[in-house]
């Protein structure tokens, strides 16, 4: 409605200048050249009129053909852009997808369509990763390297390649050279405190977990402990260098940090042993052992005293077991040194204080060593020893990356080289099938003997039960 009223009051201006032009037609005289025309005014200004919009026609039809091959080249840069950026997003979709041979196609495409490395690059290179192709990757990843704008991207893929073929030496290089162009990534900040770390340089892995800390990297409560464990490592170094001082004050730091971290305890007291001074030591477990009653504190609690008498040592863990009495590791603890002192009355005592849900491997040995020396019952020892064989594992130390299970705390697993992995747990009871020979009749033995991972058999093999 608006557009047809806008229409008649335009149709009425334009009526009312014609009509205006009739009744008032003037004249126009042009001398030009020996020329002359003459007309009135109405005329004439239609004929400029014409001659201007013929003008503008012309022209623009003109400059269109003029600018046809130009603007055919820009439509087809164009296309082949479109095409490009569509092949590097299908490319980068198939990499997520671990699709190999669709991000090689996809990246190829992209080259050619674009014609620009600096874009096409980074999809080769993941692509060329996924294939399994790593010289390639490297290549390319060192390409991006080069470029200033690229560097951080070519250095992380570099990185990732060195730290997955084990090249820690050359990967810790790398990282700090990425760590200096982008110290916020979380990637390089993290791999960085675990390299230097593996390097045993405590010192800079310190640091650098503060600076992954400070940077909003790394979690509190995981820097805590990553502190804990850098420093008990520390603390042994210092022992080891004669320093007890720093040795005293890198493990009271380690237990500021974690205060219920074991390993941190012990070297505390391997400390103060070092420096000397074993009434400190010897009060320093007896105050923490309500809280983290522990066998590894409590080897270290016998060892305090060096050549004791069995006696000596039975009287001292049972001052000590009393801080907590009902503790497991506290009747543990006591049966142990009562077998050893012979104080086999007390040892059984403790050993039936221990509950159903408590029992472990290891009361079920000290259990069938009581048995054995107390009583010389060969049945009940027996007994005692197959079921600490088929019960779950005593906690230890066992890596929470690969599995692997240590007698002694370290802040690097001695299997995986993992950071700051071990934990004290209870380790998983793996059994394994052996398949039996091809025996000639077409068929493969189907159950072999059950062996678990000590390599001890744990059950019949079919051959046996068909023999029984």
């Amino acid at each position: 409605m608006g557009r047809t009223i806008f229409f008649f009051i335009k149709l009425a201006i334009f009526v009312g200048i014609a009509i205006w032009l009739v009744e008032n037609p003037g004249s126009v005289t042009v001398n030009w050249l020996g020329w002359e025309l003459q007309t009135n005014f109405g005329l004439f200004a239609l004929l400029v009129v014409v001659a201007i919009f013929l003008t503008a026609r012309g022209w623009r039809m003109l400059d269109a053909i003029l600018s046809a091959p130009g603007s055919w080249f820009r439509s087809r840069a164009d296309k082949r852009k479109h095409r490009g950026y569509r092949a590097l997003t299908l490319g980068l979709a198939a990499v997520a997808a671990g699709d190999a041979e669709e991000a090689r196609r996809q990246a190829r495409r992209a080259d050619q369509q674009l014609q620009d490395p600096e874009l096409t690059r980074l999809l080769s290179a993941q692509a060329a990763a996924l294939a399994g192709d790593h010289a390639a990757a490297a290549r390319y990843f060192a390409a991006l390297r080069e470029n200033p704008e690229t560097a951080f991207i070519g250095l992380s893929g570099l990185l990732r390649q060195a730290v997955s073929r084990g090249d820690d030496e050359h990967a810790l290089e790398l990282a700090e050279e990425a760590f200096k162009l982008r110290p916020d990534a979380a990637y390089v900040a993290t791999t960085r405190v675990f390299l230097l770390a593996r390097a045993r340089r405590w010192v800079d892995a310190q640091r650098a977990v503060y600076e992954a800390v400070r940077a909003k990297i790394l979690p509190e409560d995981v820097a805590l402990g990553h502190r804990s464990a850098i420093l008990v490592e520390r603390a042994r170094d210092a022992i080891e260098q004669g320093d007890s001082d720093a040795a005293i004050s890198h493990a009271g730091n380690a237990v500021d940090s974690a205060p219920d971290f074991v390993p941190a305890l012990i070297e505390k007291v391997h400390a103060e042993m070092a420096a000397g001074k074993p009434k400190r030591a010897n009060r320093l477990v007896e105050d923490n052992w309500a809280r983290v009653a522990h066998p590894d504190l409590a080897e270290a609690f016998i060892a305090l005293v060096p050549d004791e008498t069995p006696h000596a040592t039975y009287r001292r863990v049972t001052e000590l077991a009393r801080k907590a009495p009902d503790h497991v590791e506290s009747k543990l603890m006591v049966a142990a040194a009562g077998l050893a002192s012979e104080h086999y009355a007390e040892a059984r005592l403790q050993l039936e204080a221990v509950s159903e849900s408590e029992l472990s491997p290891r009361a079920c040995r000290l259990w069938a060593a009581l048995e054995e020396h107390d009583q010389g019952d060969v049945k009940a020892t027996r007994i005692w020893l197959e079921r600490a064989a088929t019960m779950d594992r005593d906690p230890s130390w066992t890596c929470g990356t690969c599995g692997a299970i240590s007698d002694r705390w370290s802040a690097i697993c001695g299997n995986c080289d993992g950071f700051n992995t071990l934990s004290w747990s209870t380790p998983a009871h793996v059994t394994v099938m052996i398949p039996l020979p091809h025996d000639g009749s077409g068929q493969h033995g189907s159950d072999g003997p059950v062996i678990d991972m000590d390599g001890a058999p744990v059950g019949p093999s079919a051959s046996e039960r068909t023999a029984a």
